[in-house]
């Protein structure tokens, strides 16, 4: 297994090692956030700006040198039509967007304005936002992989990297192509974690903010609330608690609704650890990607669970309900709470208010100082971000063209005016200008035939930017804030935001470890401890009577550990031993 150069990681290490649930913080969203990264542009070392700054001088004086004009302005069509192949998430929410995510007006727009211009067929490929990994095997057994591999999370990548899905590429080539988006990495501090296994395969886009997630939020119904007799949400577990149970009262059968808990990203356990964390902790078991059964945080999550359960809180059914059942539940006023990403476009909240027009809704707000349960161990602490976006790979069986092609595609859509376009739309379709000449989107865009997809587009413009940003928190937030509802959630999105980022200051929220290299264990057991084992051990967990907890999360683990993820805690502790990873901070 080889391990990435440590002076080609030499920026990411410094970097990553800077960053690390209460309703407010610990909705944790795992489809937007990186395993690595941080809030790089503060942390960097004098030698790493240094190197920055050498890194774009070099190019400068390259691109001068060369008879080749860089960037947009030196594209020539190809000779032959070339084929890219583009991946895009497929999420399956079409209240929420365009439903078909490889065939709409927006991927027929990048056609004309992109691949007619240049003699490309831009074509897209849907991947399965739940299940990823087992989508890029797939395509991988069967040669047919997208030229433009995408991800958010860099072990993937890395794995993908071991298993030869991904090839190298030309670095000088892609300065020459694609200077804006090359500028952009060395602004963002992001080239460090270009090279992997000794030579360059990866490419980085941006993640503004990458020391919050804001914009993932909780909407809970304001009304219930004050109906219980409350002005605020309660802060801690033992007091909402105390708030279920008179929901309940009041007639709200099964306030929290439940769904079924597995894959990456399940189980989140970052708001019941202990601050300051144990580094060896951290780095061996601290991932969102598989769930941290056998920790003690892990138990505490559960026990948590377990207690919402045997309370009556939870759909008793919820491991045979999946996340549409819990927005069903919330839209048609069967739920307290729904989590989800913050859209100038939310058909969700539209709904809700169309179902239940009198409705009083309110955003979770994280506490701006650190706030842990006694009981029940529970806290404001989250996952943050990270400095970096999605992370693209050139596939293993794309050709010189293709790859060309594909270099080309992410400086088309680096530049400004395209990138506006596929984030805002169209003005007087999918935005108009306020009185202030910002951009302020359409709320309500069902039906339109220039609908967008999920969050705006996000899916086809992460590859640049994780976030849409207009220059500052407030136009950033307001350009998100949900448009067309009855009630506006400006100040509460702000105010998550400015307390999530006092929490981060403070130290109780920390970027995950990086591993120099792909873990072989992660490859070997990562997919069954997620997708299998740890739901069958959990429901046991969830379900079983309070009393009898205890000895059972014990007997739970054993099984965990001896299903691999012994294996992974020692694979990671190696590594971490051997000085071939990030550090807690």
């Amino acid at each position: 297994m080889k391990g990435l150069k440590n002076k080609a990681l030499s920026l990411a290490l410094t970097a990553a090692m800077t960053a690390g649930a209460l309703v407010g913080c610990g909705q944790t969203a795992s489809d937007t956030t990186t395993t690595t990264g941080g809030e790089t542009a503060k942390t960097e070392t004098t030698q790493a700006t240094e190197t920055t700054e050498t890194t774009a001088t070099e190019t400068t004086e390259a691109a001068a040198s060369s008879d080749v004009t860089p960037g947009v302005d030196g594209f020539e069509p190809f000779a032959d039509q070339v084929t890219l192949r583009v991946a895009v998430y497929d999420r399956g929410d079409a209240g929420n967007g365009c439903s078909d995510v490889e065939n709409n007006y927006w991927t027929k727009w990048v056609q004309e304005n992109f691949g007619d211009k240049y003699n490309v067929k831009v074509e897209y490929v849907g991947i399965t936002r739940s299940d990823v990994m087992t989508d890029y095997a797939m395509l991988a057994s069967t040669d047919t992989l997208p030229t433009l591999c995408m991800e958010y999370d860099y072990d993937k990548l890395a794995t993908w990297v071991a298993d030869g899905y991904l090839q190298p590429y030309d670095l000088e080539q892609f300065k020459t192509i694609a200077p804006t988006y090359y500028q952009a990495m060395v602004d963002n501090n992001l080239t460090g974690y270009i090279e992997m296994a000794d030579d360059n395969y990866l490419v980085a886009g941006q993640r503004p903010y990458g020391a919050s997630t804001y914009t993932f939020c909780t909407w809970y119904r304001q009304d219930w609330l004050e109906e219980a007799g409350y002005k605020e949400l309660p802060t801690t577990n033992t007091e909402l608690l105390e708030l279920y149970a008179k929901l309940v009262e009041n007639g709200h059968e099964y306030p929290l609704s439940g769904s079924k808990v597995a894959g990456a990203g399940a189980d989140q356990n970052y708001g019941f650890r202990d601050y300051p964390q144990d580094e060896d902790t951290w780095a061996t078991t601290g991932d969102y990607q598989i769930p941290a059964l056998s920790t003690e945080a892990q138990k505490r999550l559960l026990k948590w669970n377990n207690e919402l359960y045997n309370k009556g809180y939870i759909n008793p059914e919820y491991y045979l309900r999946s996340t549409s059942d819990v927005e069903a539940d919330f839209v048609n006023g069967k739920a307290f709470q729904w989590s989800g990403y913050v859209s100038s476009t939310m058909n969700v909240l539209n709904t809700l208010y169309e179902n239940e027009p009198d409705a009083k809704l309110a955003v979770a707000v994280c506490p701006d100082k650190f706030i842990q349960d006694e009981t029940w161990g529970g806290s404001n602490a989250y996952r943050p971000g990270g400095s970096i976006g999605a992370m693209i790979g050139f596939a293993n069986n794309a050709t010189e063209d293709e790859v060309k092609a594909g270099m080309m595609y992410l400086e088309w859509l680096s530049q400004p005016e395209n990138l506006f376009t596929m984030q805002w739309g169209i003005e007087g379709v999918n935005f108009n200008y306020d009185e202030n000449g910002k951009p302020v989107a359409v709320g309500d865009q069902a039906g339109l035939e220039e609908q967008q997809g999920h969050n705006n587009n996000v899916d086809y413009w992460m590859v640049v930017t994780a976030i849409k940003v207009l220059g500052n928190i407030e136009d950033d937030i307001r350009a998100i804030n949900p448009q067309g509802l009855p009630q506006d959630f400006y100040d509460q999105i702000l105010a998550n935001y400015n307390g999530q980022m006092a929490i981060y200051n403070a130290g109780y929220a920390n970027v995950d470890c990086a591993f120099q290299s792909a873990l072989e264990s992660v490859t070997e057991y990562g997919t069954s401890l997620k997708e299998e084992v740890y739901p069958e051990l959990r429901d046991q967990l969830v379900m079983c009577k309070p009393e009898e907890f205890d000895a059972l999360y014990e007997e739970c683990s054993k099984k965990y550990l001896d299903a691999g993820y012994q294996a992974v805690i020692d694979e990671r502790k190696q590594l971490l031993d051997d000085g071939l990873t990030t550090r807690l901070k």
